[in-house]
């Protein structure tokens, strides 16, 4: 639980740059990144282990939380110009939100802020990854608390109209996900396609946040705009899928080339804002996801033995004539 609260900030605040990493040491600002990141995070991951989710259950979580964060939280959904990317700036902007950004920097949060922090920790702690951290009492006060938050924000905060449609969107992503088909235990194998998998891991984020970035820029029609980037993270889903880059370790390797594809972007970021920090951080970041894939957890290797001695026992022997 230690490592989701820490890590949660990092992967999304700190590794895009968003967030100076020197920020982290006030501590108004530490715990507003753990009350906006870690523990929605924590909601999500214990809400996805009792109701035994899906990674399609648990990306349209993602999606929610995407819409919490970029929707009521920041608000950048909502703005026509000064949006984060400048691509996007009057850019398939209706009804006062700004779809084109919504495309991207959703979809964005769920994974790196969601669906990828789960995957290495269920990496990093494979025994208790399909185990509940908190008892009924403690997930039900946390999930309130969050819950009330939202709902406060949605009243406060203006302009009303847009926070109640982002509510009412969240509410049916949350819906959608507890009735989506569940998810077999967490899978793991001893050989993980590492190399592979790290660099599917960088094309994809490279596919799915610079590609959007350069259709914003040429303002193509928003039919095949929208058309392109569910086609891409389709492909992607598909390939994966195929590859068998959803199964453990090949997945947090793949995670982690998402992450270094980030931390990479934070890097040439802070050359372009001649920003000495940003670099350091993009750098240091880049260099800890590529040693990380040679860093093979010894739990994951003595679960998937127990597993495959778990599948051998429970096999019925086959019948001779």
């Amino acid at each position: 639980m230690i490592t989701l609260v820490v890590i949660a900030p990092i992967l999304t605040e700190i590794i895009s740059g968003n967030t100076p990493p020197h920020a982290l040491l006030r501590p108004s600002v530490s715990l507003f990144l753990i009350a906006a990141y870690s523990l929605p995070l924590l909601v999500i991951r214990e809400l996805a282990v009792r109701r035994r989710l899906g990674i399609a259950g648990l990306l349209s979580l993602g999606l929610a939380y995407g819409i919490l964060n970029e929707g009521l939280l920041a608000q950048t959904l909502l703005r026509a110009q000064g949006v984060p990317v400048r691509n996007f700036d009057h850019y398939l902007y209706a009804g006062g939100v700004n779809y084109s950004w919504a495309f991207v920097i959703v979809p964005w949060h769920a994974l790196l802020a969601v669906v990828l922090p789960l995957t290495l920790l269920a990496w990093w702690y494979p025994a208790c990854s399909q185990v509940t951290w908190l008892g009924r009492r403690t997930f039900a006060i946390l999930g309130a608390f969050v819950l009330a938050s939202v709902v406060f924000l949605v009243l406060v905060r203006k302009p009303h109209a847009q926070m109640r449609s982002f509510l009412v969107v969240m509410a049916v992503l949350v819906v959608a996900s507890l009735i989506l088909p569940r998810g077999r235990q967490t899978q793991i194998r001893k050989e993980g396609r590492g190399a592979a998998a790290f660099a599917f891991g960088i094309v994809l984020y490279l596919a799915f946040f610079l590609g959007p970035i350069l259709l914003a820029a040429i303002h193509i029609p928003p039919v095949w705009y929208f058309f392109l980037i569910v086609a891409v993270f389709a492909a992607f889903g598909w390939l994966g899928r195929r590859l068998e880059f959803d199964v453990l370790p090949s997945a947090a390797i793949a995670a982690l080339g998402v992450y270094f594809a980030a931390s990479v972007f934070n890097l040439l970021g802070g050359v372009g804002h001649h920003s000495l920090e940003e670099v350091i951080c993009g750098g240091l970041l880049s260099v800890v996801f590529l040693i990380l894939p040679k860093v093979s957890p010894r739990g994951v290797a003595k679960a998937a033995g127990r597993s495959g001695l778990q599948n051998a026992r429970t096999q019925t022997p086959a019948r001779t004539s």
